[in-house]
């Protein structure tokens, strides 16, 4: 088990370059969300604002914490495993890395922009304890170097993949990718999905009396 461990380790260190790239791909789709929100790109809206609605709709002060961990957990874990095994295909680990940024971006100028609306009506929500912005703080960490490392491994696939395009090489590429991802950032995401459902479940119960959502809330982009 430690040599899987050591041998898992110095292929996520072979891909550290790679997160880097990742980490501008996935830079460049958050920053061009601020247009897109500022010019109501519908169609590029359309999709976070849905993810955004179906949080609002199923996240309340009652969710089971447990399923909450266990839905974020295998949600990030699956995603990320595909993003990484399409580098099979060259160059969709570049979309969905840009993607990504975008629609967390577009997520986090939307949100920013309720919270700003709700505080100067006075329906913000109270200041969340010390330790629910720890946790938060450890949570995009990790997530984030997940991602960018996922994708990173990915993109070193996708080369592969582009000098020579076959299955046995595919499966000999990624072999030992995914059992660097499966070691060692699987229980990476466990950790920080528990430390998500905690946080979020902390940060319910700061806010005040939950309430239906208001048209308003819902995001529609306009046509």
């Amino acid at each position: 088990m430690l040599e899987m461990i050591r041998l898992s380790l110095g292929t996520l260190g072979e891909h550290v370059g790679d997160a880097g790239w990742a980490l501008a791909v996935f830079a460049c789709g958050f920053v061009f969300a601020f247009p897109v929100v500022r010019f109501e790109v519908s169609s590029l809206l359309a999709f976070p604002m849905w993810v955004m609605r179906i949080i609002r709709r199923h996240l309340k002060p009652e969710t089971n914490p447990v399923g909450l961990f266990a839905f974020i957990f295998v949600f990030n874990s699956v995603a990320m495993f595909c993003y990484m095994m399409s580098g099979g295909l060259v160059f969709l680990p570049l979309v969905f890395g840009f993607l990504t940024g975008l629609n967390l971006g577009v997520i986090s100028v939307k949100d920013t922009q309720r919270s700003v609306e709700k505080a100067a009506a006075g329906g913000g929500a109270a200041p969340p304890r010390a330790w629910v912005g720890l946790l938060g703080l450890f949570v995009i960490v990790v997530e984030l170097s997940a991602f960018w490392l996922a994708i990173g491994m990915g993109i070193r696939l996708g080369h592969i993949m582009r000098a020579d395009f076959s299955w046995t090489q595919f499966i000999e590429a990624a072999v030992p990718r995914a059992r660097a991802y499966l070691v060692v950032l699987v229980p990476a995401l466990a950790a920080s999905a528990a430390a998500e459902a905690a946080a979020i479940k902390g940060a319910m119960g700061r806010s005040p009396r939950s309430e239906e959502p208001s048209d308003s809330d819902t995001d529609e982009p306009r046509e």
